[in-house]
């Protein structure tokens, strides 16, 4: 399991910078970058929508990652204690990123 910090506020799924679903998954399945990842899980909050319409935010969570260039990938897990998830103004998954993307040397 994964510790996940969010700043995507405009995600559902976001509940003061952690995330309230059991897992993401994380693309860029040909990324050398962090801006060439996204959070494919990212659900915009519409206007009508809670702060936090799901559950109750997690501390850690499973995270699937597609980004089979970064160094914290393992069989399409992600094995970073600690990851953050980018996208302050995000309205679109394309618009958030994986913000500890390392990649392979």
């Amino acid at each position: 399991m994964t510790k996940l910090d969010c700043n995507v506020v405009h995600c559902m799924y976001n509940a003061d910078k952690k995330c309230s679903k059991n897992d993401i998954l994380v693309e860029g399945s040909e990324a050398s970058m962090p801006h060439e990842t996204c959070c494919s899980s990212f659900k915009e909050r519409g206007c009508n929508c809670s702060k936090n319409a799901v559950s109750e935010p997690k501390t850690s969570l499973e995270v699937h990652c597609k980004a089979t260039n970064c160094t914290f990938n393992d069989n399409q897990k992600c094995r970073a204690d600690h990851i953050g998830i980018n996208g302050v103004n995000a309205c679109v998954v394309a618009e958030t990123e994986c913000a500890s993307f390392r990649c392979k040397q």
